[in-house]
């Protein structure tokens, strides 16, 4: 790996390690200070749209205007969330943190993506990296990002067992996301990719068939994910009666199978081939959302969000690459910006969606709803790209 892609990986490593908690934290915490379930919904609706938007901000201004700096900008939301949630309980400052994008999400095993620094992160890697390596890369990249995310949920579980609170963690997400942007400067700065004279040129035209397929797949994934993972630690508290150390396991166990799935991705795909492997590993994990739903046991249900995590984390890597090789290469973080607005707009529709359920009591309805809705992206994936000529490689 060249030196930009090792600064584009050590700084998403650190940023990973407060996401190791963070994940599990931000809705418990919510709860705690007085937000209803319907309330915690909406905050991550907004935070899914907003998260949307910068999206699509981030990937057009990262092709107009270069990647590097943009993702920059993007990457210092999260440091300002942290910031905020660091210094005041009000719950009026915390709710306004969900317009900055990036506190949403539920942890390892699916949801709407990790924010507007995701197109230009992955868009940055596939600059530097060739074809052949790519799948590799991103493996390497994710696992690592996970591997860090274990050690912070590990870390989590000890300062909460020797009392410090949610609070002292908020602190140490803002120290570690302001040590993630310094790595970043080191990363080589690029100049923008084309050149705008008309708002049709803006568009990315020559990849508008592979970006509508890749987003008409991952809406569907991502309305039927957002009804169930970002309040999926609600449901282990309120519903199956855990503890918030025991979800700190929980979500540990998940880092942990998530890590080694990953660094399995390159010789899975190369058994399986790449669409085939993401279809079918897709299908058999969000299924299991439905019989995490119908067997309503804490010890069961643990080892399914495990098992559909695994399931789930290995075919990241492999649609990464998909992505990169159906997306021209000067069109790549505009693209990616579109597909991740189609994912994040059902997600937080999803979210909404779940806490009214939940509000309700009816988080079973969800799940198995939400299970259902998002079998229909494994199956559309592969509808879309069973012909893509790098399937079998």
């Amino acid at each position: 790996m060249n030196r930009n892609v090792k600064a584009l990986v050590a700084s998403r490593v650190i940023r990973s390690f407060s996401f190791g908690y963070l994940s599990f934290t931000i809705p418990l915490y919510l709860k705690s200070i007085g937000f209803n379930p319907a309330l915690i919904g909406l905050y991550f609706m907004i935070n899914s749209i907003s998260s949307s938007l910068l999206v699509l901000a981030a990937g057009f201004l990262g092709d107009l205007y270069g990647r590097r700096d943009t993702l920059i900008a993007m990457s210092s939301l999260f440091t300002a969330s942290m910031l905020i949630y660091s210094i005041t309980t009000n719950k009026l400052a915390i709710f306004i943190t969900s317009i900055l994008g990036t506190t949403g999400g539920g942890g390892p095993g699916g949801g709407a993506g990790g924010g507007p620094v995701t197109p230009l992160q992955t868009s940055l890697l596939a600059d530097n990296t060739s074809p052949v390596e790519r799948t590799k890369v991103y493996s390497i990249t994710t696992a690592s990002s996970t591997a860090s995310s274990l050690t912070g949920a590990a870390t989590s579980y000890l300062l909460i067992s020797m009392g410090l609170g949610d609070l002292f963690l908020f602190k140490l997400s803002t120290v570690l996301s302001l040590v993630s942007l310094l790595v970043l400067l080191m990363v080589r700065r690029d100049r923008g990719r084309v050149n705008v004279n008309s708002i049709s040129q803006i568009l990315p035209r020559r990849s508008s068939s592979s970006v509508t397929r890749i987003a008409i797949a991952g809406s569907f994934g991502s309305l039927g994910l957002g009804m169930v993972t970002p309040l999926l630690p609600l449901w282990f508290k309120l519903y199956l009666h855990a503890t918030e150390l025991d979800i700190n396991m929980i979500y540990l166990a998940s880092y942990l199978a998530s890590m080694v799935s990953t660094l399995l991705a390159d010789r899975v795909e190369r058994i399986m081939g790449r669409v085939k492997a993401i279809s079918m590993l897709r299908s058999i994990s969000v299924g299991l959302f439905i019989v995490m739903a119908i067997i309503p046991s804490l010890i069961v249900d643990s080892v399914l969000y495990v098992v559909r995590v695994a399931l789930y984390m290995v075919t990241i890597p492999m649609r990464q690459s998909l992505s990169m090789e159906v997306i021209a290469s000067e069109e790549r973080a505009r693209g990616l910006s579109i597909t991740g607005l189609a994912r994040r707009l059902p997600y937080s529709i999803g979210s909404f969606t779940a806490g009214v359920m939940m509000n309700a009591s009816l988080f079973t309805l969800s799940m198995i709803t939400g299970g259902l809705v998002s079998m229909l992206d494994p199956l559309l994936y592969y509808m879309f790209f069973r012909s893509f000529r790098g399937e079998d490689r």
